[in-house]
């Protein structure tokens, strides 16, 4: 949408400009490693990450096609591929719109939509997803799960962990990547130490995980790299 006029921003704007500044800092790191509990029709919940062959290889044997509900396959496969083209979008809004689903097919549909969504950094309109989901399903942590996720990518960090709170309370499938984005969404606050422990819970509940270990090990840089500026702004000792 083209505008026309800048309005002065309330105070509100502004601290959500400041939070979404912190995000922009480390966003593609955490879209490079951002999971997403994304169901594929009727599979229940499973995992997204573009540089991990074996779960894109479980997201494949989740995929299901309903039968007379081409768009509501073709949608799934678009999902489980990893796909978020025009198309791919295309074949779930045709779905939604067009085909009589039930109400598991409905959530499962639009939870893929979202994951699309999501891939094309769409935040705002993945949420609108996650938000038709829950609606329908309270009680659906994966749903939650992905809203959180959704809520980061549009650089709202604080209801993304109450989202993500949210979805742990509720029991999800994959509980490591839930603190993993947990903590990246506390670190977009600035609270450094909320998102050290999620990144340590996360890597406890899955030893030798590469990107809770990775963000561990950053975080030790960082606090090393500090230490050694403030011993270099220190006068020498006196003799």
């Amino acid at each position: 949408m083209v505008r026309h006029a800048i309005p002065r921003r309330s105070g509100k704007a502004k601290a959500e400009a400041r939070a979404l500044a912190r995000t922009a800092d480390f966003l593609p790191a955490l879209l490079s490693g951002l999971f997403l509990a994304a169901a594929l029709l009727l599979a229940g919940a499973t995992a997204f990450a573009d540089d991990a062959a074996s779960e894109r290889t479980e997201r494949n044997k989740g995929a299901r096609t309903v039968l007379g509900a081409p768009a509501s396959g073709e949608c799934a496969a678009a999902a489980a591929a990893g796909r978020f083209d025009d198309e791919a979008v295309a074949s779930c809004d045709r779905a939604i719109q067009s085909e009589r689903l039930n109400r598991a097919n409905r959530i499962a549909t639009l939870i893929n939509r979202g994951a699309i969504n999501l891939r094309r950094r769409a935040g705002e309109t993945a949420l609108a997803d996650f938000d038709a989901v829950i609606a329908l399903d309270p009680k659906h942590a994966e749903a939650h799960q992905n809203r959180g996720a959704a809520l980061v990518l549009a650089g709202r960090p604080g209801p993304a962990v109450a989202a993500i709170t949210t979805a742990l309370g509720l029991g999800v499938r994959y509980p490591h990547k839930a603190y993993f984005n947990r903590g990246a969404a506390r670190e977009a606050l600035g609270d450094v130490r909320g998102a050290y422990e999620d990144y340590n819970t996360a890597l406890t509940i899955q030893p030798d995980w590469g990107p809770a270990e990775a963000e561990l090990a950053r975080f030790v840089r960082g606090r090393r790299e500090r230490l050694a500026a403030q011993l270099g702004e220190r006068p020498p000792a006196q003799q």
